[in-house]
């Protein structure tokens, strides 16, 4: 694996807390630029977050 997909994963992992973070504490959804209430904001993070995820694990993504 190389840095990029170790940043790749930290980053989908940082929006899944989020989106995890903002369904036990609403308040939290100011910081997700999504259309919507708390809840369905954190469902998108939740979503977005595990998409990224599975790109890291997948795509390999060449650093020259």
């Amino acid at each position: 694996m190389t840095i990029t997909q170790y940043i790749t994963l930290l980053i989908g992992s940082v929006v899944v807390l989020a989106g995890v973070l903002t369904i036990f504490f609403p308040s939290l959804s100011r910081l997700i630029n999504a259309p919507g209430g708390p809840r369905l904001k954190a469902i998108v993070a939740i979503i977005i977050g595990l998409i990224i995820l599975i790109l890291g694990f997948i795509i390999e993504i060449p650093n020259n």
